[in-house]
């Protein structure tokens, strides 16, 4: 987009801003030789509000000495099918 004057914008400055904001794009102004430039804001991401929290409890290096999943670690004993009888049949 061609840069335009400072009196364009104090002129057109409501159309202008609104399609700064509509289109995301930049308008650039020109002023004695200078430039300025007339930009949306970034949005903040929708997970900037939360908190930052420590997610390991402990010593970060005994993460290195975990094996992979173990089944049998996690087993203790074997599962046993539960059968339900319905007592309405006749």
């Amino acid at each position: 987009m061609e840069p335009i004057t400072l009196t364009a914008l104090g002129q057109n400055i409501f159309q202008i801003a609104d399609r700064v904001l509509a289109t995301g794009e930049q308008v650039v102004i020109e002023c004695d030789g200078k430039r300025l430039v007339l930009a949306p804001e970034p949005s903040p991401s929708r997970l900037s509000h939360l908190p930052r929290r420590e997610t390991i409890t402990g010593d970060p290096e005994d993460l290195d000495e975990l094996s992979p999943w173990n089944e049998d670690a996690w087993r203790k004993k074997p599962i046993t099918p539960v059968i339900y009888l319905d007592t309405h049949l006749a």
